[in-house]
């Protein structure tokens, strides 16, 4: 044995003390410690001994003053602490060879148990979190008994202590199956339908036991065949102090925990495994009993025992309209809700359960039509309704065949005119004028083709050497064919339109004759300053078209272009798909060392480019958080020169990226004969990508492959 005590042991200090491979003497030393310490606190308080870190505390000369602890205890004790880092080496190889116990005692019914429906002990809770990331093929408890502790250990961010947890956990898995079936035999195959009932039986029930008073504050606090009222109503009514009515409440709400008939975490664990589905559809006759859906979820958090508001959130979660506009201007109907969802998740940070619930809840409010074809718009703005008829039509249509399908197909919140080209369309940030009369939608435009910068100057020299401060826009196109680079003059114009203001040239279309101009105090032009000043002095984050309406042009094309620049210089912080604000607001209420963390994990894998998506899913998981993927790039972005890693739009690597970004990965790697679930495969093993991503960017490309967009 290695008696060396100068070994460095400090990384396995959450080590299990079960894990290990110990000696009896060392096993029976372990549980008097525990049995003296239980017995009387060890340091004036409860200790246990479970792991490395917990036998490195003892003290040998402490220890021996504990009732049961003799000097035999205390040498051995000190003999263990020396030959700990020996007993940490045998087990590290012997790991991946552990066997389990034998589950001979386990009902086929029990192995194809779905993990989620299981109440893991809190130690292990963690464990499985990260299992539901890395391993998503592990579904079932018979998943889990083959999931093999070396290739566990191989996969990104899993560290030894979720091996040690692992072994653990497959030890003890009969054991917990057997004591989670004996609690919850009876509920094991019921029906949620039958709890239903069961619920309104027992509530009744318990209501009997309680005096007129208290089952009419009972009923009024939680609007159960009741008018729901406040603390201060039902105080009011009985002339009393409102706190007062509080105290009684609380034990009445503790004792009708004890009086149901299926346990709290057994209710718990079977609603927690339809949080998908709608839980009025569920639990129909006791949702019936409330006058609102918010009253039904606040009493059934109550019946879980679970914080107030958790299941609620989920379920009442109110997504903005905006949100899902934005995809409708890019996106032709209908739009799968798979589509919406990982929208939601990837982009503005939604779990996967609040997004459905979001979905339903637009529903409701008939912004959206769900149809069993996919999702329909119902309430978008005239600007957004022309956007997404014309995601439709690559090549454009004229604004009348465009005003007439608005109206044909009901997505607009508002009967477009059909007489005459109205708002909607000149002053758009989705669409551009391709022809005379005719729009396009952006999504067809190629903007990295044109080096904006090249042809903006060769504007600027045209006039300067003419020595004039003004043209018309055609008059210059079709004067220096052949002197410039070719571009169609309608696209010219909408770059000119866009973005010229930044160059100080000015551009205005009035009459059907366009114009531009040079500003001569041009050099002067602070409209970038404008914008980070608006972010520092507004408390919340802001979309683009807040902040155009404090630009000077008012124009949604000139703050995305100042937004992009700003966020290249790491002066404004994209914080979703819509909003943005500076590094100093985005970041203040983020641990960034422990975010930076996890995606240093997540780099650390060799050779291997990442979609920020993928930090997304692994730091919400790990520090519990709900952000977009975009502030997790944004705070990568600014570490980036420091580390010396490499980003195209949002792929990362420590090594150059060979794609400029999803899109053209998939033109490079992609097989248009080849299935979805096939293309997924191949570009899965290229670059990490989430399931959502994935999904969303095949979409994606074989939309383009089906416009024939030229490039």
């Amino acid at each position: 044995m290695n008696d060396d005590p100068e070994v460095d042991i400090s990384e396995y200090t959450e080590v299990l003390l079960s894990s290990l491979i110990l000696p009896d003497h060392y096993v029976k030393l372990i549980k008097r410690m525990n049995s003296a310490f239980n017995y009387s606190g060890y340091a004036g308080a409860s200790f246990t001994v479970e792991t490395v870190g917990n036998i490195l505390q003892l003290a040998p000369h402490q220890v021996a003053k504990y009732p049961g602890v003799g000097k035999k205890y205390v040498d051995t004790l000190i003999a263990f602490k020396k030959e700990l880092p020996s007993f940490l080496n045998i087990t590290k190889q012997k790991a991946a060879i552990i066997e389990l116990p034998p589950l001979i005692t386990l009902l086929p019914t029990q192995l194809e148990t779905p993990i989620a429906q299981l109440a893991f002990p809190a130690q292990y809770q963690k464990l499985i979190k990260r299992i539901s990331v890395v391993a998503v093929h592990v579904v079932t408890v018979q998943d889990l008994i083959n999931l093999d502790p070396t290739s566990f250990a191989e996969l990104p961010t899993v560290g030894k202590l979720y091996v040690q947890n692992l072994i653990e956990l497959k030890k003890q898995l009969p054991d917990l199956l057997r004591a989670q079936a004996k609690k919850f035999e009876s509920f094991n195959s019921i029906e949620l339908n039958e709890i239903d009932n069961i619920l309104i039986e027992d509530i009744e029930r318990y209501l009997w036991t309680l005096d007129e008073r208290k089952i009419d504050i009972a009923l009024s606090r939680w609007g159960f065949n009741h008018k729901h009222e406040t603390l201060q109503e039902v105080a009011n009514r009985y002339d009393i102090e409102r706190e007062r009515i509080r105290q009684i409440e609380k034990p009445i709400n503790t004792q009708l925990a004890l009086h149901l008939t299926i346990q709290p975490k057994a209710l718990w664990a079977n609603i927690r495994a339809n949080m998908a589905e709608d839980l009025t559809m569920l639990l129909p006759n006791l949702a019936k009993c409330f006058a609102t859906d918010k009253l039904f979820y606040a009493f059934i958090e109550l019946c879980c025992q679970v914080e107030a508001g958790s299941i609620s959130k989920i379920f009442l979660t109110k997504i903005r309209s905006e949100i899902i506009d934005l995809l409708f201007c890019s996106t032709p109907s209908p739009v799968a809700q798979e589509i919406i969802i990982n929208e939601l998740m990837s982009n503005y940070g939604y779990d996967k359960a609040s997004a459905i619930h979001g979905i339903k809840q637009l529903e409701k409010s008939k912004n959206i039509k769900v149809t069993e074809q996919g999702i329909y718009p119902m309430k978008l703005a005239r600007a957004e309704a022309v956007a997404h008829i014309l995601a439709s039509h690559p090549e454009g249509l004229p604004w009348k065949d465009i005003a007439k399908i608005v109206n044909a197909k009901g997505c607009s919140s508002t009967q477009m005119d059909e007489t005459r080209s109205t708002h909607g369309f000149n002053d758009s940030e989705y669409i551009y004028l391709c022809a005379k009369g005719t729009y396009r939608n952006l999504l067809f435009l190629n903007l990295e083709q044109f080096d904006i910068l090249e042809i903006m100057q060769h504007l600027i020299d045209y006039l300067q050497q003419k020595q004039i401060t003004a043209s018309h826009l055609h008059d210059y196109y079709y004067q220096t064919k052949g002197q410039r680079c070719e571009i169609e003059y309608f696209t010219l114009r909408h770059l000119v339109r866009t973005y010229g203001e930044e160059y100080g040239i000015y551009f205005e279309g009035k009459s059907n004759v366009d114009s531009v101009s040079l500003d001569p105090d041009s050099s002067h032009i602070t409209q970038a300053d404008v914008i980070i000043k608006v972010l520092n002095e507004s408390k919340v984050a802001m979309t683009k078209q807040e902040i155009a309406e404090r630009l000077k042009s008012k124009s949604v094309g000139h703050a995305s272009f100042y937004l992009n620049n700003l966020r290249e210089e790491g002066k404004v912080v994209r914080v979703d798909k819509m909003v943005y604000t500076t590094p100093e607001k985005a970041f203040s209420n983020i641990d960034t060392n422990a975010v930076m963390q996890v995606i240093r994990e997540i780099l650390n894998v060799k050779n291997v480019i990442v979609e920020a998506d993928v930090f997304r899913e692994y730091v919400n998981m790990e520090l519990n958080l709900s952000y977009s993927k975009y502030i997790y790039a944004a705070l990568l972005d600014t570490q980036l020169k420091e580390l010396g890693w490499y980003r195209h739009n949002m792929l990362f690597s420590k090594s150059p990226i060979p794609y400029k970004n999803l899109l053209d990965m998939c033109k490079q790697l992609c097989n248009p004969k080849l299935p979805n679930d096939e293309n997924a495969k191949i570009l899965q093993q290229a670059v990490w990508l989430s399931d959502a991503v994935t999904t969303t960017v095949i979409q994606q490309w074989r939309r383009h492959l089906m416009t024939h967009v030229p490039d």
